[in-house]
This record gives C-alpha cells, sequence and structure tokens, in this order.
C-alpha cells in the first residue's frame, strides 16, 4: 500500500510535469471504479481542463483543476505512470489522460481495489471518510500535545490506532512497523498501558521515519512513479531476518499485507504472543 513516503515522491515529480498542463484527451477502460456525482460525466468536463494543483491528504492524491477534483486512494497496489503514449500499457490500466506536455498520465491498479473520485471544485464532502481523516503526521501543526489528544479516550492497541486514518492520516502497515521500532515499543502494547514518555517516543519516531524514508523514497523512484521501494525499510518485510541492532531474528505476526515485523529483544511486550491466543 503505498503510504507517506511514496505519495509525496510521486507528487512532488508530478508537480514538476504537469501542473499547468490541459488534459487533451483521456479514457477510462475501468469507467465503474469511477465515483462521481450524478450532475458530472468525465467526458463532460475533463477534455480541456488544466491541472492546477496536485497535494496529497492522507493516503488520497489530489489532482485540482478549474471545475472539478479528481481524488484516488490507491488502496494496496494502484500505481501511477508518466511516460511517452508508446510505452506498453500496465496491467489493469484504469484511466489515462493524454496531456498537453506531450506524454500521458495512467494509473493502474491490479487488484483493482482503488477508490477514485470525480467531485466539484475542491468539495470532498461525498468522498467517504475523507473529512473525518485525523492530522497528517508531518504537518507543522502536528504537536505532541496534539497527538496526546488524537488518541485521547483511544483504548486500542498502539499499532492499529497509528494506521486509524480518523486519529492520523497517511500512516499504513509498513511504516508503523518502522516506527515502533524506532521507538522501541512493542506494537501489541494497548495505548492505555503507555506511559507519557513511551507516547514521546513513538511521536518522535514518526516524522524520524518518515521524512528518512521520504528522502530515499524520492532519490531511488526518480521518474519511475510506479516504483513500490521497501528494501531499505528495517524490520518491516524483513521477518526471519537479523534485526538490526541486536542481530536476532526479526518476528512475524500476520500474513501478507497485514503481517507485523518486530524485534521482541528490542520491543519487548506481552508475555503471550498474540497470535498463539
Amino acid at each position: 500500500m503505498p503510504e507517506i513516503p511514496d505519495l509525496d515522491a510521486i507528487v512532488s515529480y508530478l508537480r514538476t510535469q504537469i501542473v499547468e498542463a490541459t488534459i487533451i484527451s483521456f479514457s477510462l477502460p475501468r469507467a465503474w471504479m469511477l465515483r462521481s456525482a450524478p450532475s458530472i460525466t468525465p467526458e463532460s468536463v475533463l477534455p480541456g481542463e488544466k491541472i492546477e494543483a496536485i497535494d496529497r491528504r492522507g493516503k488520497h492524491l489530489l489532482f485540482s483543476m478549474r471545475e472539478v477534483s479528481l481524488v484516488v486512494h490507491p488502496m494496496l497496489v494502484g500505481r501511477f505512470y508518466y511516460v511517452a503514449s508508446e510505452e506498453k500499457l500496465p496491467r489493469e490500466m484504469v484511466f489515462e489522460w493524454v496531456l498537453s506536455t506531450g506524454k500521458v498520465l495512467r494509473y493502474a491498479d491490479e487488484k483493482q481495489m482503488g477508490r477514485l473520485y470525480l467531485v466539484p471544485g475542491r468539495d470532498y464532502s461525498s468522498i467517504p471518510g475523507f473529512l473525518e481523516q485525523g492530522p497528517d503526521p508531518l504537518s507543522a501543526d502536528f504537536t505532541f500535545e496534539r497527538f496526546l489528544e488524537c488518541l485521547k479516550n483511544r483504548r486500542g492497541e498502539i499499532k492499529g490506532l497509528l494506521t486509524n486514518a480518523k486519529v492520523i492520516s497517511g500512516i499504513g502497515n509498513a511504516y508503523v512497523d518502522e516506527i515502533l521500532f524506532e521507538a522501541g515499543i512493542y506494537p501489541f502494547r494497548k495505548k492505555t498501558d503507555l506511559s507519557e514518555g513511551e507516547l514521546k517516543k513513538v511521536y518522535e519516531a514518526i516524522p524520524t521515519v518518515l521524512n528518512r524514508a521520504k528522502k530515499i523514497v524520492a532519490e531511488r523512484m526518480g521518474t519511475q512513479i510506479h516504483l513500490k521501494i521497501r528494501d531499505f525499510l528495517l524490520v518491516h518485510g524483513k521477518g526471519g531476518e537479523p534485526c538490526p541492532r541486536c542481530g536476532q531474528k526479526i518476528a512475524t505476526v500476520g500474513t501478507w499485507q497485514r503481517a507485523t515485523n518486530f524485534c521482541r529483544h528490542c520491543q519487548p511486550g506481552l508475555m503471550i504472543d498474540p497470535s498463539k491466543k
């Protein structure tokens, strides 16, 4: 699932390439994936529209134009491609914009799980959960006090809370593992069991991990904005490998997209492993 480092790299690159570009034409092979208001049809509003801005909110990418905005939540495997039109089409392409730059912007989703919304102007009220998102963890006003306020009255496991978009927006399964490893916090600890000092470690680990990853991802992604770059992560996806701090094997709880990776020595926690309950 693309998370903040991936999405910010995509946004930064596309801003330099297609802001102020005009959509000459478009195709929508999987039209059923696009949700739009009954009064809006892509055929009537997209051709001739100029892309005015590209932004990120949580895990959503926002393509803002004069009359409408396209909001894309890539979910698990959604990918963007900004390429020459003669480039081979990606599998399960959802849409293609032919742009005045002479290139095309494509979005593909092999699992067809992504969510796309065409909304009037900058009105995001029709997008489920969009306006209810918590603060962006890299915003200037995301202070420790606000972090504590976001967690107030929450009683779940710290990993689940950090990946809850209503608590904090934009953190997913991969980077929450990295954040909790950085903080030395066991992912299945209840928030109510954590001291203020431990919560401060989690808070400080969030920008440390995300900003470090943003730099690496942006440098390595370059123009290949469809790439998923995760091999540099310290624990996520590294189950069974040596912990980079202590050398013990990195543990895995769960499977595939929801697997949690952590070090039992560096992140001590419950005596009973949740996978053995």
